[in-house]
């Protein structure tokens, strides 16, 4: 994500939520097609994650029409609805980033699947990227003196 932007920054930060809760969202297909003997402890826990991102996707698009709607004029409002989603798009990434660490760490069907051990690190080292990206706009270094970060009161 590029910071030249300037105020329209939070519009392109829920752009990447939407990109990234889709991405998350079909990570998860994966896993299960590639990891066809994970334990069903495992496979109940990513398809409640799949139906999470799934929703928390279909919010993001509401949100992304709202503002095309209002020609990008966004009210406060509307600001802090998309502040919201986009800070519970980064905490579902999270949780989801320490769910593939106890994967890759406890799940015999993974660690007995080199090909499934390089694709759940490549799926963690995306959502990372979604993590660090965003984290990096709600930062006070780098969006309104930190005005979104510390509003919302985000938690690493």
């Amino acid at each position: 994500m590029r910071f030249f932007y300037g105020e329209r920054n939070i519009l392109r930060a829920l752009e990447e939520a939407d990109f990234w809760k889709k991405q998350e969202s079909e990570h998860v297909d994966v896993i299960l097609e590639i990891v066809p003997d994970l334990e069903e402890e495992y496979i109940q826990k990513l398809e409640e994650y799949q139906e999470i991102f799934d929703s928390t996707h279909g919010r993001i698009v509401q949100l992304v029409e709202t503002a095309v709607n209002c020609h990008n004029i966004l009210s406060p409002e509307i600001q802090r609805d998309i502040i919201n989603i986009i800070n519970l798009a980064v905490r579902q990434s999270q949780v989801f980033i320490d769910f593939i660490g106890m994967l890759l760490r406890d799940s015999n069907a993974v660690t007995n699947n080199p090909t499934a051990v390089i694709v759940l690190n490549h799926i963690r080292r995306e959502s990372e990227y979604f993590v660090g990206i965003v984290t990096a706009f709600l930062n006070s270094s780098c969006a309104n003196n930190g005005r979104y970060y510390n509003d919302m009161g985000f938690q690493r």
